[in-house]
């Protein structure tokens, strides 16, 4: 008999099984089993009381875990929870990046940022072209003092854009 299976040697539980050498085989085999099935038994037990520790997301406060964090849908979002499966949605009044490229945005104090309900907000690193917007007070600055529209063109200014002479505000015609 293996060792550990039982206290019993095997031939007294031979004479205890009526001296049937397949009853005694099948009594060691079905003992073997025993002891192997209470160490996996074990094992999961000692698995279970570690899971119960581990740090783990639930909808609701569970008493059987130590090192709970409770999932609380903020603003704007929702769930579903069908067969096992949590989906969390974002409804529509949340912004959402499309293109493919981050948006950050930077505020250094309170800011209130109104945007175009229609078109395009205008970005400071590429051409943009600003339509039906009243400046209240603009200051414009490093504009070119050139001559006439020729000086200009050779500075650089192209047609439709802007130079002064002696502080005269002028557009480049040609």
């Amino acid at each position: 008999m293996s060792s550990g299976v039982s206290s019993l040697p095997r031939d007294i539980l031979n004479k205890a099984l009526g001296g049937d050498l397949r009853a005694t085989r099948a009594f060691e085999q079905e003992a073997t089993m025993s002891e192997e099935n209470a160490t996996k038994l074990a094992a999961n037990v000692d698995a279970t009381e570690a899971l119960s520790d581990a740090a783990v997301i639930v909808l609701s406060a569970n008493e059987a875990f130590t090192n709970e964090r409770v999932l609380k849908l903020g603003e704007g979002l929702s769930a579903s929870d069908v067969d096992g499966e949590l989906t969390i949605f974002a409804d529509n009044e949340l912004p959402h990046a499309l293109g493919g490229f981050r948006i950050n945005f930077t505020a250094t104090a309170a800011t209130a940022l109104s945007l175009p309900t229609q078109g395009r907000l205008a970005t400071t690193d590429q051409p943009e072209t600003l339509l039906e917007k009243t400046l209240s007070a603009p200051i414009v600055s490093n504009i070119g003092n050139y001559l006439d529209d020729a000086a200009a063109a050779t500075g650089g200014v192209p047609v439709g854009g802007i130079y002064h002479n002696a502080g005269a505000l002028r557009v480049r015609l040609a």
